[in-house]
């Protein structure tokens, strides 16, 4: 039986912001949050802020600026655009499973993008394409696409990790042999430019867009990385 692609959809985002964050930054960029109506957490939120903020890597807790909690692209959007206007870096986080803590920005005060509202799986059985949010684990991406319709793809072994750092940066399992890594199965990916701008990027559409992001997942991994991605097109194959 000829496999049919799992295309995985990733929302990327590529932010340019200066290093540097000085507490007028950081205040701006609060009052841009505010003003723009995109949801985030502070350490005044209480036992929310604690359960975002806590490293996997207990040994290096970082504080971040703030954490955007989003819901939607357009959130994501509009908090790139407060966070460049106000000089302060931008990290995305998937699972948060950084032994480094780079999902957290590697260091204070960084804008924290926790993509875990964006968990949705849809599987296109016509063409075998799969939307996948970056908030999803592997265990859940897993059990869903087999399902929807019987599908599978190259993945690791830990259900609980995020499919945005495994995904963009390797990703190799028991499967990996006959279809190679993780990464090798995206197709396309949706992505919030530093302008906040959203486009889509495949090897024809935004091919500098795409390109740079498997670019990026060769090269040694760094905290506060240009990129995030909240979302994913796998190529998908039946079982």
């Amino acid at each position: 039986m000829k496999s049919r692609p799992l295309r995985l959809g990733c929302i990327a985002l590529f932010a340019t912001a200066s290093l540097g964050l000085a507490l007028s930054g950081t205040q701006g960029l609060l009052e841009c949050l505010t003003a723009r109506k995109v949801p985030f957490l502070v350490p005044s939120s209480g036992a929310a802020w604690a359960s975002h903020a806590t490293t996997y890597n207990a040994r290096l807790q970082y504080k971040p600026a703030a954490i955007l909690v989003p819901t939607t692209t357009q959130q994501i959007s509009e908090g790139v655009v407060c966070a460049g206007q106000n000089g302060v870096p931008v990290q995305a986080k998937s699972g948060g499973h950084s032994y480094a803590s780079f999902s957290t920005g590697g260091r204070d005060g960084i804008l924290v993008v926790d993509l875990e509202n964006l968990n949705s799986i849809t599987l296109d059985r016509s063409t075998g394409i799969a939307g996948v949010g970056a908030g999803v684990r592997i265990g859940n991406l897993a059990l869903g696409v087999y399902q929807q319709n019987r599908r599978a793809l190259a993945h690791g072994t830990c259900p609980g990790v995020g499919v945005g750092g495994h995904f963009t940066h390797g990703g190799f399992g028991y499967a990996s042999r006959a279809f190679g890594l993780a990464m090798d199965q995206i197709v396309a990916l949706d992505v919030v430019l530093a302008n906040g701008s959203f486009v889509r990027a495949d090897e024809r559409l935004n091919p500098d867009v795409y390109w740079v992001r498997a670019y990026l997942s060769l090269r040694p991994i760094a905290a506060t990385q240009p990129n995030a991605v909240p979302g994913f097109n796998y190529y998908l194959r039946p079982r």
